[in-house]
């Protein structure tokens, strides 16, 4: 009899296992159950940084976990993109991405570590910033029209400082000597700091860079903005014209951000971060902070990001051979 009643109750556990199955837990379900890692391709105190960790505390405080920023920099956002298109698509690396990792890299590089299209799956579009052009407060040539005809006049005469040519901000410039003729000379810089400094203390009368790591100095009267990249005239520096207004409306041209995780994250948990992401972007502190960096906060559905990622790489790989640029 025990014989037969063990052999039945073996029997019945698959009948049990059938039974519970549609409620049993699914990948990504719990998620997270542990320490989210934010790879930022900036340095700390950056623009994108600040973005990512106003973020990181709001995700924190929605779902339960701590949401830890890993400031992987250089090579034009790749570094950071290549850890996180290597490490395990299981939720808990997620890249900071951006226009140079997703727009810029692929072409500045022979053999990219990564492909931004097949290794990455978008999760949620964060926002845009535009880029801001300055002088220093005693250059003539202040306004587009002034600067245009300047840089006409006298070929490669005016340098302007950024931070090298694989950035948002200098291939802006890049655009706008491809789109107006004006012959201006990049000096290259580490960061927008370095190149800010020297125009400030005049040895060159312009540079250029995210809006907020600019204003600063703006503000304390140091620098004078010429104009800035975006569709509108930024929040962040309202008197401040954009190109389009001086009549070149293929300047606009944003630093944007998205969450990317590695292709294959559970469908839940690229759900649930997107979900709190988009509470976080809805929250008036959010907000306020990010707008007083110049930081526009936006909606995008994933698929509609994807679209507009396609796009800014076929525009900036235009961009980038027009202007010589070489592949490393």
């Amino acid at each position: 009899m025990r014989r037969r009643q063990f052999a039945a109750a073996l029997g019945a556990l698959p009948l049990v296992g059938r039974a519970v199955a549609p409620a049993a837990w699914a990948e990504g379900d719990e998620w997270p159950t542990r320490s989210v890692r934010i790879v930022c391709p900036f340095t700390p105190g950056g623009s994108q940084d600040n973005i990512a960790r106003r973020l990181s505390a709001k995700l924190a405080e929605y779902l339960g976990q701590s949401f830890v920023i890993d400031n992987r920099t250089g090579a034009s956002g790749s570094i950071a993109a290549d850890n996180v298109a290597k490490a395990a698509p299981d939720g808990y690396s997620v890249l900071l991405g951006n226009i140079g990792s997703h727009a810029l890299v692929p072409h500045l590089f022979a053999k990219p570590p990564y492909n931004a299209f097949t290794d990455f799956e978008t999760v949620v579009w964060i926002g845009t910033q535009p880029n801001l052009l300055c002088c220093h407060p005693g250059f003539a040539h202040d306004t587009i029209p002034k600067l245009i005809a300047a840089a006409k006049a006298e070929p490669g005469k005016y340098q302007y400082g950024g931070s090298g040519i694989g950035t948002s901000p200098t291939l802006a410039m890049e655009l706008f000597k491809q789109k107006t003729g004006a012959d201006l000379t990049l000096v290259s810089y580490r960061g927008a700091s370095a190149s800010m400094a020297d125009v400030v203390a005049g040895h060159l009368p312009l540079c250029v860079a995210n809006i907020d790591s600019l204003m600063g100095q703006v503000s304390a009267g140091k620098l004078k903005p010429v104009a800035s990249t975006g569709a509108q005239r930024s929040p962040a520096a309202p008197d401040t014209p954009t190109f389009a207004e001086a009549g070149f409306p293929d300047l606009v041209v944003t630093s944007w951000s998205i969450w990317a995780v590695p292709t294959g994250t559970p469908a839940k948990a690229k759900e649930k971060l997107k979900a709190a992401t988009e509470r976080a972007l809805q929250s008036a502190d959010v907000i306020d902070s990010m707008r007083q960096g110049g930081f526009e906060p936006g909606a995008m559905p994933p698929a509609e990001a994807d679209a507009f990622i396609k796009a800014e790489y076929k525009r900036w790989g235009e961009v980038i051979r027009a202007a010589g640029i070489t592949p490393q």
